[in-house]
């Protein structure tokens, strides 16, 4: 039986073809096409009013953004599209949207294939992950996105939140037979000049969309080009690490361990390219071959002050006047650096820039009768990414002379008693008072320069083949049944560096050349000289902001200290970590589903919809090193240096499990208008690949007796982990108009068995059989530093409102207004362990804010339409990088307004003026209360100018 009866908007939409918009002009035309009056709907409302047919025809609870041609979207990355929809957020790095959380959980919890196949990840910072940075996505370059809310037997595993299905074009459904679409605009930064960076760049995309040999062979093709400026105003603040009793009452205070102001200059530049080719000879069998490629490269440079040590005995090392501490934390104070031991401050100049590729390609090949369907998938997904991670550090010395042994030397040592302020401000930058100079050369130095390059890779194989069979039995009307197999491998590899002490340096010259330190030269195979260097000819002192630093050419000043090629980072025992860090996670996928597809007819109500059930079994093996202790003897293994060693072994181990994961989705069309939607799943999600890391090392220590030689491991992961699994409900009310808006209102309910933490077993709290560590002889089983699925799982629950109107009755210009906004409200009780910023606190899952909402009018008057689009979003528990490691912060409610206007000159050319983050809305998190500042991150305005053409 027939689904719907379309709507006379719908009816009009499928005339027009639902690929014919383009995103500057819209225009009404009436024409007779078998006696209906066929209106054809272009520009942004067109995106809009399609977007919500798609939704109303779909057999899951879905949320859609359609494009229709290529390059028809504004934004510049998909995420920004996605974020505009109900339930749907986003991350901003670089003043971008880069992550996606939904219904309140992070991008771990989301699935995203590319046209229904699975991708490879590049969005690791500190290591990899699973969720999908979403910037390496030109909205150019895809035609259709939809979020999966409730999934379906077919879908493949993994969303438990959401999944995400990205879809590029397919030529033979083009209108004409050839279409081009271009697009040239060039920005600018409003900010960029105020850190020196460049404020200007570009963004280029075209597309082509052609149909040969009698409509049988469909060729499409797409790029999409961008640079864009890089820039940042960047202060964080240390993590806390240690209570002292800062104010002098008694009561120990918590404070963060020091403070970075940086200005950060770069580029981002995105090359993506999208082809496919599709062949059609029968309305029976198509073989489809589509390619999407994506470089990204990050331009990521930060050069200004470090201040680091709050966690120093205090007293002892530094002293700290006018204290004050408001919420038990430590908020401003005077201090002064008594020792060289204690806090330190330096000039500090970072290369943090990434370089990230992703390749997926696929052969389809569809086969139909009128009775059944088969589909057969070969695909393909890898990506690698990069992070150069360089850091340099400058300080101020002293030099002079000092007799030792009875031998006049000449010395070196931190400058002593140096002295700085601070003041917290909510919500914005610390204010900072420095009593020295720091971009004085006569005192200036080089005292540490250190990098820690990373790489990720992530390769994923599938196959997986699709059968449906119409049946027309009962309220069933087909059967589908299929099998996906999937080969994935993660690869890290770590290696460092390092020359000099970040506290900087302190010792002595012999008369006769030799070089005697206090605070050495770490990692220093190549004998380079452990004395501060001069920075003359490698520096320039910039001001931002009332605020002057030095900037640092940290590879020519390299070059000259340590020689070309003498600083190349390594895999060396001396840094264990870097052997232990670097392995690879393999994981192998068999799923298997069966469902029937439902449509009938419940008294006078039509019923559509699914149910069915879908069987995973994982294999998840990790390949690394451990460490063994005693008289054991492991593998023989060496590091870049030739040194080997034979007290860890190789190991490669993990667990098998499997999912049986029913679905169903019940959609009720109770009149022409109105529907209700119900759905039901039991869905999983496996862990981010990062904390799926076997190898492990070790350390002896003294135990609690005071005698007895304790064995204690650390582990950056765990195999063993279980997936995330949930079991979800969805209950929503859908009223269509026949203007093409609509209301929708949904209540959806999860329940979260366990969530992932990392954890520090103490000594006697664990039995080491039961995990299957083993303690050498004569040892006592100490502390074990791992990750766990805790028992914190629970409820996530939450109420999604969306409201969608043309006000085409209104007289005059008038009648061209529109207005699309949602409303989403979130809660659970599910909660992490706060860690060492948070101590015995549970917080929230991070990504989940209360309240998120956003709005957009827009407005066609004859050639000219714009829109307007604000987006809000509550405070949460962000889990990111920070100075040192990545950590969990409150990141800040933020507005961000984006506003676009456009004139077609009805000849396919058309003009477009684009502004994001028109409020220059920052980025800004807290430790806990409004004056810990944990990090303050403007960005700045971006401005686009430019024309589309098409035909």
């Amino acid at each position: 039986m027939s689904m719907f009866k379309p709507s006379m908007l719908t009816v009009a939409l499928m005339a027009a073809g639902v690929s014919h918009f383009s995103v500057v002009a819209e225009e009404e035309k009436a024409v007779k096409q078998e006696d209906v009056e066929v209106i054809e709907v272009r520009g942004i409302s067109r995106s809009i009013i399609a977007s919500i047919d798609k939704k109303r025809y779909s057999d899951t609870v879905a949320e859609v953004v359609d494009a229709g041609d290529l390059a028809s979207l504004p934004d510049v990355s998909i995420a920004d599209s996605l974020s505009r929809l109900p339930g749907v957020t986003a991350v901003r790095a670089s003043g971008q949207s880069s992550q996606l959380n939904i219904r309140g959980m992070n991008g771990d919890f989301i699935q995203t294939t590319l046209n229904g196949r699975e991708q490879a990840s590049t969005s690791g910072y500190t290591a990899g992950s699973r969720w999908i940075s979403f910037d390496q996505y030109p909205s150019e370059l895809i035609n259709q996105a939809a979020v999966y809310k409730s999934p379906k037997a077919s879908l493949v595993e993994g969303g438990v939140a959401a999944t995400v299905e990205l879809k590029t074009v397919n030529p033979l459904e083009a209108k004409e037979q050839h279409n081009f679409n271009s697009s040239v605009r060039y920005s600018y930064n409003d900010a960029a000049s105020d850190v020196g960076a460049d404020s200007s760049g570009e963004r280029i995309s075209f597309s082509y969309q052609g149909k040969f040999l009698d409509e049988t062979l469909g060729f499409g093709i797409g790029a999409a080009f961008l640079n864009q400026p890089n820039n940042a105003i960047d202060v964080s603040a240390h993590a806390p690490k240690r209570s002292q009793d800062f104010d002098g009452d008694g009561t120990e205070e918590r404070s963060v361990n020091g403070y970075q102001v940086r200005s950060a200059k770069g580029s981002d530049e995105r090359l993506g390219l999208m082809s496919t080719l599709v062949y059609q000879p029968t309305d029976a069998l198509k073989v489809q071959f589509d390619y999407f490629r994506s470089e990204f490269e990050s331009e990521d440079r930060k050069s200004g002050l470090n201040i680091e040590g709050f966690e120093k005995n205090l007293g002892s090392l530094y002293s700290l006047n006018n204290a004050v501490v408001k919420d038990g934390f430590l908020v401003a104070g005077d201090v002064v650096i008594t020792d060289p031991n204690g806090p330190w401050v330096e000039m500090r100049s970072e290369d943090q820039s990434t370089d990230s590729t992703t390749d997926s390609f696929g052969l389809d090949l569809e086969y139909v009768t009128d009775k059944w369907e088969l589909r057969l998938d070969f695909a393909h997904s890898e990506g690698e990414k990069t992070r150069r991670d360089v850091i340099a550090s400058m300080h101020a010395y002293e030099f002079g002379n000092a007799t030792v042994d009875g031998t006049l030397v000449e010395t070196w040592q931190e400058m002593r008693n140096q002295t700085f302020s601070f003041a917290q401000q909510e919500k914005n930058s610390p204010l900072l008072t420095l009593g020295d100079s720091y971009t004085d050369l006569s005192n200036m130095r080089l005292g540490d320069w250190e990098q820690f390059p990373h790489r990720y890779t992530d390769e994923l194989d599938s196959f997986k083949v699709d059968f449906k069979y119409h049946v027309e039995a009962g309220f069933i009307s087909s059967i589908e049944v299929g099998a996906r197999w999937s080969d994935r491998e993660f690869t890290d590899q770590r290696s460092t560096f390092r020359w000099g002490a970040r506290e900087g340096q302190n010792g002595y010259k012999m008369p006769d050349g030799t070089i005697v330190t206090n605070k050495g030269c770490e990692f220093n195979h190549q004998n380079h000289t452990c004395v501060p260097h001069s920075l003359d000819g490698f520096v320039t002192v910039e001001h931002t902001r009332g605020f002057n630093y030095l900037e640092l050419d940290l590879m020519g000043i390299a070059d000259a200290v340590f020689g070309p090629g003498n600083y190349d980072a390594q895999q060396t025992w001396e840094h264990n970590w870097t052997l232990i860090e670097s392995g690879a996670v393999k994981e192998e996928v068999l799923a298997g589903y069966v469902m029937a597809n439902i449509d009938t007819e419940i008294g006078d109500i039509p019923v559509t919809g699914n149910f069915g059930v879908r069987v995973v079994r994982t294999d998840t093996k990790s390949v690394g090193i451990q460490q063994i202790q005693g008289d054991e003897v492991g593998d023989t293994i060496v590091d870049d240096n030739g040194v080997a060693r034979t007290d860890y072994r190789n190991v490669e181990y993990g667990p098998e499990y499997t999912d049986t994961l029913p679905s169903l989705n019940l959609n009720f069309r109770v009149t022409d208008e109105d529907q209700i939607r119900f759905a039901a799943a039991k869905v999983m999600g496996r862990p981010p690949v990062y904390q799926l890391r076997g190898g492990a090392g070790s350390w002896a220590d003294t135990a609690n007796d005071g005698e007895s030689p304790r064995y204690n491991v650390w582990s950056k992961g765990n195999p063993n982990l279980d997936p995330f699994r949930a079991t979800q409900f969805d209950l929503s009310y859908e009223r269509y108009f026949e203007d093409g808006g609509a209301f929708v209102a949904a209540v959806f309910w999860k329940d979260i068995e366990s969530l992932i933490e990392s954890i520090t077993y103490q000594e006697g709290e664990v039995d080491w059989d039961t995990i299957g560590l083993e303690v050498p002889e004569g040892f006592v089983a100490g502390q074990y530093q791992t990750t766990q699925n805790n028992d914190q799982g629970g409820y996530i629950r939450g109420v999604e409102l969306a409201y969608t109107t043309m006000f085409d009755n209104l007289p005059g210009v008038f009648s061209g207004l529109g207005f699309n906004a949602n409303y989403s409200y979130t809660e659970s009780e599910t909660t992490v362990d706060g860690g060492g910023n948070f101590p015995d606190q549970q917080l929230p899952m991070p990504g989940l804010s209360k309240n998120v909402w956003s709005a957009t009018i827009f407005w066609n008057i004859d050639a000219f339409t714009t829109h307007l689009n604000v987006r809000y979003r509550d405070e949460y528990v962000y889990e990111g990088a920070s100075p040192g490691g990545s950590s969990l912060a409150w990141a800040d409610e933020y507005t961000v307004v984006d506003w676009q206007g456009t004139y077609d000159f009805d000849n396919g050319l058309q003009a477009v003026l684009q502004i994001n983050n028109l409020t220059d809305e920052p980025n800004t998190t807290n430790y806990g209360t409004a004056l810990a500042t944990g990090e303050y991150k403007e960005f700045g305005r971006q401005y686009f100018l430019g024309f589309n053409y098409s035909f």
